[in-house]
């Protein structure tokens, strides 16, 4: 593939059967050879995106020490508002954050079915005093997230003909995390001064399901094989890339794609970049491992067994030690084993 194909799921729920193994057919190439894809007929309301853009430009402009009034008290980058900088909890990446989960407290979790030792993985949210309807920007986002992914894993379940519901039940208990990234030049990070806004790295997620703007500086990716290409940005619409979930579950058929954010060009305007990635992650007792029914009678797993529970046990105790997605893709590229 030579470009990031463009893919119009609106008529997989109530198309004809050619029509949905067509839409299947286009989601499995494009898995399979590029791990990236931009989704049309997703059904999000553009007020729905505009809602959580307004708010979110809103917060990220407050002033510095308003916005880390809901930084993470244990330096958690996936809870609350997160920068970029050389201590604990901060980014190793040139951007500001905000993060939250499906529920917002681990006790509401628990309520609803969630395992009583989800403390440590799952945090509460921490909401902002300001703006006004930052909260119900974010949710109703998330929701319609929600729903998104489970069309893509329904989706997925019919392209790899896997057992029905096998990846659509994983929707039970998901620790998926919704981000927002602010891109800017207006905080000193302390960082070397690279290309990058955001160093080369794999997503640990299943699927990210991404919403990106116009602002300077580009999303890449990597095609196999052929180097680095921009994802552009697309009016409504979202850009989906595969991960290291997908890659284990299918035994590597599906290949995590490395992927990068770069910093605009001197002469570009000086506004702001965002985006918000969904990264949809299965819940704590669920099987990371080769999907059974997609191996051939010789053919052997790739991958160690995980559960979510020690999946994300592993992906936290790596960021805690300085060892991030970035460190981790930087390590195996000077190796050989991965593109610089």
């Amino acid at each position: 593939m030579t470009s990031v194909p463009v893919i119009d799921i609106a008529q997989f729920d109530s198309g004809s059967a050619d029509e949905q193994r067509r839409i299947a057919d286009s989601v499995g190439t494009a898995c399979e050879e590029i791990g990236f894809l931009v989704v049309t007929g997703h059904g999000v309301a553009p007020g729905v995106i505009d809602d959580l853009y307004a708010v979110a430009m809103e917060f990220f402009q407050l002033p510095f020490e308003h916005k880390r009034e809901v930084r993470s008290p244990v330096n958690n980058l996936y809870q609350g508002y997160a920068h970029p900088g050389p201590n604990p909890g901060d980014h190793t990446s040139e951007r500001q954050s905000y993060n939250v989960f499906r529920y917002d407290t681990v006790a509401e979790a628990v309520a609803n079915g969630y395992p009583p030792d989800l403390e440590g993985l799952f945090f509460d949210a921490l909401w902002p005093r300001e703006p006004a309807g930052f909260r119900n920007a974010v949710r109703t986002y998330y929701a319609e997230m929600e729903r998104l992914a489970g069309r893509l894993l329904t989706i997925l379940e019919s392209t790899l003909g896997t057992d029905p519901q096998r990846l659509t039940s994983m929707l039970d208990h998901h620790l998926s995390t919704q981000a927002i990234n602010y891109y800017s030049d207006d905080i000193d990070s302390g960082h070397e001064r690279t290309p990058y806004r955001f160093k080369a790295h794999h997503d640990g997620s299943l699927l990210t399901i991404l919403y990106q703007d116009d602002g300077p500086g580009s999303l890449q990716l990597h095609r196999r094989g052929s180097g680095w290409m921009d994802v552009a940005p697309i009016p409504d619409t979202f850009v989906v890339n595969t991960g290291e979930i997908l890659t284990r579950l299918t035994n590597g058929r599906y290949p995590a794609t490395p992927h990068r954010v770069l910093h605009p060009p001197a002469d570009a305007p000086k506004v702001p970049r965002m985006s918000a990635p969904f990264f949809f992650k299965p819940g704590l007792d669920s099987v990371l491992a080769p999907m059974p029914e997609l191996l051939s009678a010789d053919e052997e797993s790739r991958y160690d067994p995980h559960t979510g529970r020690s999946w994300y046990t592993l992906n936290q105790r790596n960021i805690d030690n300085g060892y991030d997605s970035t460190k981790q893709y930087e390590a195996l590229a000077a190796d050989g084993v991965l593109p610089a």
